[in-house]
């Protein structure tokens, strides 16, 4: 005859998987309706991104030509180089104004310095990174440039590679230095998607939207 408790414990030992599974949705759900209840979030950044953006307005500079297509060759190859710490350090300064703002939809920066530690850490994550430039647009309100990068690091994905597209508005002063950098790009699919648990969620919260 079985022992009661020892069939009672194994009922619940089978409980918790689900448990632990239910209790996950239940986490992505209570994310996904308190984001779109109140985008408390998204509307900070946007407004933080429309206050920088208008200051940096206030402060570009009336490049020539000439000068205008050397700050975005500077600031395209910039894009293509940090994936090296070496680099980074290197030319941080040169790209950069000393009170920067830059917002990569994940991190909002507001000088130079934050900038560069950013961006090296970043590196120090990644184990393969390039990015080509696909095309430039101008508008009154600064530059626009359209990329693709691919990345790999050893916590997303297993290591493979990342195909991602994306967008940064830049902003020059009267030196050539970036004022403000703003990126438009799906983090969700171009890095939360391969994070381990978390990866699946996002992809059950699609597939039901």
């Amino acid at each position: 005859m079985s022992n009661p408790v020892n069939r009672s414990n194994t009922n619940i030992t089978k409980l918790i998987p689900w448990i632990g599974w239910v209790g996950f949705s239940l986490c992505i759900g209570l994310f996904c309706f308190t984001g779109c209840s109140t985008n408390t979030s998204m509307n900070e950044q946007a407004n933080t991104y429309n206050k920088a953006k208008s200051t940096a307005l206030k402060r570009a500079g009336n490049l020539t030509p000439d000068d205008t297509k050397q700050a975005l060759d500077r600031f395209s190859t910039f894009l293509k180089g940090i994936g090296s710490t070496d680099f980074i350090k290197k030319e941080t300064s040169n790209v950069y104004a000393s009170e920067a703002y830059l917002n990569d939809t994940l991190k909002t920066l507001t000088n130079r310095q934050e900038i560069e530690d950013h961006f090296t850490k970043t590196a120090k994550t990644m184990t393969s990174y390039s990015l080509e430039i696909e095309d430039i647009a101008k508008s009154n309100q600064g530059h626009y440039i359209r990329w693709t990068m691919k990345f790999s690091a050893p916590k997303l994905a297993k290591g493979k590679e990342i195909i991602t597209i994306g967008m940064s508005h830049v902003i020059f002063d009267e030196q050539g230095k970036v004022l403000i950098h703003q990126d438009f790009w799906d983090s969700t699919s171009g890095l939360f998607e391969h994070i381990p648990l978390l990866g699946g969620g996002i992809n059950i919260v699609k597939k039901r939207l």
